[in-house]
């Protein structure tokens, strides 16, 4: 069968023929339909993840749509795609207890690309900043895999949404998501670009000059979630301005999650899914072959919403 390997940090994946895997006890044998691309992928092929440790060859993919015993099942989690081979590849080995079984009128490319982003959503609206009506959701990087299903959810909890985006051309993308306004905005100009909608919470997971802007931008006691650092991890703040705005300042990291949370929030997910409260913006299907060139497109952030591998 085929997979998508590492064979050196750094480098671009390849195409490899490799055996297929035989289950052990406790696991069942998965048949890969659509993979989802996810940053934490192309982190891992930097050797930023878990300290570059993985055993070379490695299969990335840390969730996938599929069939176990012609069931229609997602599969995530139990170190898949971080320190066991993941899902990049037409046939997998898993825990029983990752299968997550699918609704039947679910699609199952939607629930693949669901996965990390949408319990990361569902978490971040519902629990961290707790958006209820009457909010003004700034949303930072709205046309991203996460971002733009916050919109959506902090839509559906009655909030007023302001997408950013730093692209003319996915100022219309952010808009079918449900932005009541898009602002186009760079780190420099997003103070003034959305300050003046008086937003309540900013979600941000750009980080660098973002997070700052951002916190100006936020009226008095209003909260700022951060959640990631695209932009640049480094971020210079005035602190004067945090204490005199009395702004809350949270976070979020899935990573650090324990698995009964994140099943929790993927559940809410799936209902949101399945409700047609949110869809999941594909970008596009790619077949395996373009594994390479999908973390290209993450990287130079050429994606609407999220891509998926077809092995």
């Amino acid at each position: 069968m085929r997979a998508a390997r590492i064979h050196a940090f750094g480098e671009e994946l390849r195409i490899d023929d490799v055996p297929e895997p035989e289950p052990g006890d406790g696991e069942v044998l998965f048949e890969v339909r659509f993979a989802a691309v996810n940053p934490l992928d192309v982190w891992l092929t930097q050797g930023t993840v878990a300290g570059g440790e993985q055993p070379l060859p490695f299969v990335p993919g840390v969730e996938a749509t599929g069939t176990v015993e012609g069931r229609t099942v997602m599969a995530r989690g139990f170190g898949l795609g971080v320190q066991r081979d993941g899902f990049y590849r037409e046939l997998a080995a898993v825990p029983a207890e990752a299968a997550i079984p699918v609704p039947d009128d679910v699609d199952p490319g939607q629930a693949a690309a669901l996965g990390v982003a949408g319990a990361t959503a569902w978490r971040l609206i519902g629990d961290v900043a707790r958006v209820g009506a009457g909010d003004r959701v700034l949303v930072l990087g709205a046309s991203g895999g996460v971002g733009s299903l916050v919109v959506q959810l902090a839509k559906d909890a009655g909030a007023t949404v302001v997408g950013q985006t730093s692209n003319t051309e996915k100022a219309g993308f952010v808009e079918e998501m449900g932005a009541d306004h898009v602002v186009v905005a760079s780190a420099e100009d997003l103070e003034a670009a959305a300050a003046p909608l008086e937003p309540t919470v900013a979600f941000d997971p750009l980080g660098d000059g973002f997070t700052m802007a951002a916190i100006r931008a936020l009226q008095p006691y209003g909260r700022l979630v951060l959640y990631g650092a695209s932009a640049g991890p480094q971020a210079e703040m005035d602190l004067r301005t945090v204490y005199r705005k009395s702004v809350q300042l949270l976070t979020y990291s899935g990573t650090i999650e324990p698995e009964e949370r994140i099943r929790e929030a993927m559940a809410g997910a799936l209902d949101a899914l399945a409700g047609g409260r949110m869809r999941v913006p594909i970008d596009e299907v790619l077949p395996l072959e373009k594994a390479a060139e999908a973390h290209r497109r993450i990287e130079e952030r050429r994606v609407r919403g999220k891509l998926v591998l077809a092995p």
